[in-house]
């Protein structure tokens, strides 16, 4: 494939990326993270509290490389293979999504629940293409 093409869509990632940035601030407003974790453990508290900032901060830093230096996640090397770990990640949250989320929930919330598989299933894409050798 095309490694303009592929920066340009490694681009798009990064944008993809800033957004669900941003959304994981709406989920824990809109899924009352506060008050759903108020009745457990001080420490387990904490604990979902430090994963999801960390899993913010990779997602934000993932999504800077995207936008700053997307070929380095074409590079022979290091790039490659960070490219399809992140390829495979993005699909392990499809499977993730499609087989342990409430289906309830998702029934309720068809349009979010499209809309995010979809939203990761082009990331899977994304960061497969650029994995593959050129």
């Amino acid at each position: 494939m095309n490694p303009l093409l592929l920066e340009t869509a490694l681009r798009v990632a990064g944008l993809i990326l800033a957004g669900l940035t941003l959304a994981n601030f709406v989920a824990a407003r809109r899924f009352a993270y506060r008050e759903n974790l108020a009745a457990s453990a001080v420490m387990v508290r904490q604990v979902f509290q430090v994963h999801c900032a960390y899993i913010v901060a990779i997602i934000s830093a993932l999504a800077l490389l995207c936008l700053g230096w997307p070929g380095l996640l074409l590079d022979d090397g290091m790039g490659r293979v960070l490219s399809a770990f992140f390829g495979l990640f993005w699909l392990s949250r499809v499977i993730v999504q499609l087989s342990y989320y409430d289906r309830q929930t998702r029934r309720l919330n068809r349009g979010w629940d499209l809309f995010f598989l979809g939203v990761f299933l082009v990331l899977a894409a994304i960061f497969t293409l650029a994995a593959l050798p050129r």
